[in-house]
This record gives C-alpha cells, structure tokens and sequence, in this order.
C-alpha cells in the first residue's frame, strides 16, 4: 500500500472565496469611492466625513454643482440605471425623470436644498431602456471651508 502526497496549492480556499465574494466586491467598491471623494474634496475644501456619509447602503453615487449639473458619478450609475457616464456627465439627472416622476416630491427635494439641508426621499426615475423604477435617494449639501454650499452628492439605490 502505498502514501500518497497531496499536493500544496498555489490558491488558498479562503482568498479565492474572498475574490468572488459580493460582500468584499462591495467592500471594496465603496473604498474606492471614497478615495475618489477624498481626492475631490481636497480640491473643493470639502468638511465632510465621507466614511460616516456612505455608511447607507448606495449602488450609485452622483456629483453635481449647484446648478445640478452632473460632475462624476461612480461605477454603479450605468448598472443602475443603464446610462454610462460619459452620457451623464454635464447633464442635470432630470433626464431619469419621466411622466410618474411626482411633482410634490420634487418640489420637497428643491425646498430641502434650498434650505441648505440633507434629504432622503424615493423618486420614481425611468432606465435608459424605459423601465420605471423606485430609486431610494439621500441628498448631502457638501459645505466647504467658508461653511458655503458648493456641490451635492447624492448617493442612491433601487427601492426593494
């Protein structure tokens, strides 16, 4: 009878269950949203503890100015609603909004804002395929170092 060896792998069970793991992929996908955040803060002056602000749970990001012109959005825009980036960018998000977009929430967002303050609202929003869907947002007045409003962030989901 004889002893066979076995032989060592070069994968290690854990790291690649680690890879393919959605939770570290998300993980790793908000860290990374951060550091660009960061990086854009710096040049903005930007008070803001962005590790706290997107501990919500968030498939996509989005950048505006004050005029709500789009500046960045993060990876998980074209997934959630079916636009790359590229076609986002310089628009106002008014262009995921379609005939069952309520006016009267509408109309709450720009009041919050107005006011200088953070908002969550649901708003019903239309895919680049014409789909309607739920999207679940949070709106952040991002205040610079003079305490003045100068971008927002929003950070949003599809509704469950």
């Amino acid at each position: 009878m004889s002893t066979r060896v076995a032989k060592k792998s070069k994968y290690h069970p854990l790291i690649s269950w680690d890879i393919s793991n959605p939770i570290f992929n998300a993980i790793s996908k908000k860290s990374e949203d951060i550091d660009i955040l960061k990086r854009i803060s710096l040049l903005n002056n930007w008070k803001v503890d962005f590790v706290k602000e997107l501990s919500i749970n968030y498939q996509t990001l989005v950048l505006t100015d004050l005029d709500q012109k789009i500046l960045w959005v993060n990876n998980g825009f074209e997934k959630m609603t079916g636009y790359a980036p590229d076609f986002a960018i310089g628009k106002k998000p008014i262009f995921l909004q379609g005939p069952n977009t309520s006016e009267v929430v509408k109309a709450r967002i720009r009041k919050k804002l107005s006011n200088g303050e953070r908002i969550s609202e649901t708003v019903t929003n239309y895919k680049k395929n014409g789909l309607e869907y739920e999207c679940e947002i949070t709106i952040i007045p991002l205040i610079d170092s003079n305490r003045m409003i100068t971008h927002y962030l929003a950070l949003e989901r599809e509704a469950a």
